[in-house]
């Protein structure tokens, strides 16, 4: 990204002080530095009107006005605001009746919280870069809720998706109780992941077993992929062995890959391939496997 797209302004919205710095710090880890801080709904709009943010991230359960009462406002034409202002929201509990809701708002994009900063980057680089057309009918104003085809996919992460459960002939996996007990495993994973140091023996093999329970999980619901993608990353974990220290990226990009897998539905199958696949390349590359053409 250019410097001036860095140079615009960011709002961070969050009630608790210790998150705000936190998405701040990924932010500035990113090159971005004008950032600003909210503490609840009421600065979050007075900042909005003032600073003419190019991004805002707010949290889903922000005191005073919620991250999609905000985007519901701001859609609907607020003050001098642009209603093209591209806002992601942050949530502790992605279910479909909430991602629904988010959708429906004009919420540009989701973090789930936790996330990793290349997951935050992600998004970051979805708004500014690739930003869906904006639709501006009686029904819906927002970004285009349409996925974006799978000739577009540029890699083992994906954009917003809108996962759905328990619906008729669904898979195991699918069911939303199975869907949380995956999403604890790959949070614990991604915990884990935090401050790895070469020889942490204790910590590694928490991160194998994590994986391994993601990986029985997945089998016992028949989620073929993310069964795959959870091999994949104990696959890489054996290779290195109990004193090597892998590859962040190596590492991140399983965690927001299992993550997405999580997200995607039965009648994805192609783009839950997809990161599969690419998945299984970064192992293979790292590990020098990577087939010669």
């Amino acid at each position: 990204m250019s410097t001036a797209i860095k140079t615009q302004h960011i709002i961070v919205a969050d009630a608790v002080s210790h998150t705000r710095n936190l998405v701040a710090d990924v932010l500035r880890s990113l090159g971005f530095y004008s950032i600003i801080h909210a503490r609840d709904g009421k600065e979050l709009l007075e900042h909005t009107v003032e600073y003419e943010p190019r991004i805002v991230i707010t949290t889903s359960r922000l005191p005073e006005l919620s991250g999609l009462e905000y985007t519901r406002l701001i859609r609907g034409g607020y003050k001098n605001v642009s209603r093209l202002l591209s806002i992601i929201v942050m949530t502790d509990t992605p279910t479909k009746a909430f991602l629904d809701a988010a959708q429906a708002s004009g919420v540009d994009e989701m973090l789930v919280r936790p996330f990793t900063a290349q997951a935050m980057h992600v998004r970051i680089k979805a708004v500014m870069e690739r930003p869906r057309p904006f639709v501006d009918s009686a029904v819906y104003v927002g970004p285009c809720r349409r996925r974006r085809m799978v000739e577009d996919y540029a890699g083992p992460l994906r954009r917003f998706v809108d996962p759905t459960d328990d619906m008729p002939g669904s898979s195991p996996w699918e069911a939303e109780p199975n869907r949380q007990a995956v999403r604890k495993c790959v949070a614990r994973i991604s915990e884990l992941s935090v401050g790895l140091t070469a020889g942490d023996r204790k910590k590694l093999r928490d991160i194998y077993s994590a994986t391994k329970e993601t990986e029985g999980i997945a089998d016992e619901t028949k989620d073929a992929m993310m069964g795959a993608a959870a091999r994949s990353l104990g696959r890489y974990i054996m290779a290195i062995g109990a004193n090597g220290l892998p590859d962040p990226e190596v590492l991140t990009t399983h965690i927001d890959a299992m993550h997405t897998l999580g997200l995607l539905n039965g009648t994805q199958h192609r783009e839950r391939e997809l990161l599969v696949e690419g998945l299984v390349r970064v192992v293979d590359k790292r590990l020098g496997r990577a087939k010669v053409a």
